[in-house]
């Protein structure tokens, strides 16, 4: 049989040339602005495709770009409050 595994603290990642650290999540808890700047994201996608001619990649592109802009500023407004509540 194997053995059992211990129970305890999860083990940090270490990385021996900068040493430990702590993975941030880049997601926001409530993400709001996320899913509301893809219409402009999409919108903007769909001109920039009409006028490379490929429609498709374009509307990609759009939504790929409105998602991160919105998680950036919901990330931002997070941190924000976070600070403004420990004060």
């Amino acid at each position: 049989m194997g053995k059992k595994k211990k129970l305890g603290a999860p083990r940090e990642a270490y990385n021996p040339y900068y040493g430990k650290f702590k993975d941030e999540s880049q997601m926001a808890k409530k993400p709001f602005f996320t899913w509301i700047f893809v219409i402009p994201g999409v919108i903007l996608g769909l001109l920039i495709g009409l006028k490379v001619q490929d429609v498709f990649l374009g509307l990609v592109f759009g939504a790929v770009m409105g998602i991160a802009v919105g998680t950036l500023l919901d990330k931002w407004l997070e941190k924000r409050k976070e600070k403004t509540d420990a004060e």
